[in-house]
């Protein structure tokens, strides 16, 4: 029912208006704390090889990467943000579409910066690894790519209801 694994998807239920900021807050704080604890974990049982399956970009590519980065964020959020009312999915298919454009675009850029799309998710392996050197890419390409998607969002489908955030908040939708 929800897509709060994300820290940029949950940034982009805020900005829409969908969910207040401290819960998103909240929210993203807890999701930067299961990415360092599973990769601390990870590390701890099988060691670094293979960089704990780290967002690393080419060399001397960061400001592509960072534009990169913010194309997968603005598909991503702009899709999941099409198939939801409020935290709520539209229709069953909406896993498979969610998990049918990270598998194309990780398979696709992946090569190239890792393709992270999830602030998050590159901040585990890079903290169980110590090395944050290239980290900033990916925070700041899923801003971008997050504001972008919210304008395009809301210029489609208007601002959210009230009652869509209220869901947001715990209460459920009555339909």
């Amino acid at each position: 029912i929800s897509s709060h694994f994300n820290p940029a998807m949950t940034l982009g239920f805020a900005l829409r208006g969908d969910m207040g900021f401290p819960m998103a807050g909240c929210y993203m704080v807890v999701q930067f704390i299961a990415a360092a604890v599973g990769s601390v974990t990870a590390a701890t049982l099988f060691g670094t090889g293979g960089n704990l399956a780290a967002t690393v970009p080419q060399p001397d590519m960061h400001i592509q990467a960072v534009i990169f980065e913010a194309i997968l964020t603005f598909g991503m959020v702009l899709l999941i943000l099409s198939m939801t009312d409020g935290p709520k999915l539209l229709g069953p298919s909406v896993p498979l579409a969610v998990g049918a454009y990270v598998m194309a675009m990780g398979t696709m850029g992946g090569p190239f910066d890792g393709a992270a799309f999830n602030p998050a998710r590159a901040f585990g392996p890079d903290f169980a690894r110590g090395d944050f050197s290239t980290y900033w890419i990916y925070p700041c390409g899923a801003l971008i790519g997050v504001l972008v998607a919210v304008g395009v969002a809301r210029f489609l489908r208007g601002p959210a209801k009230a009652q869509e955030a209220n869901a947001a908040m715990g209460n459920p939708l009555d339909h």
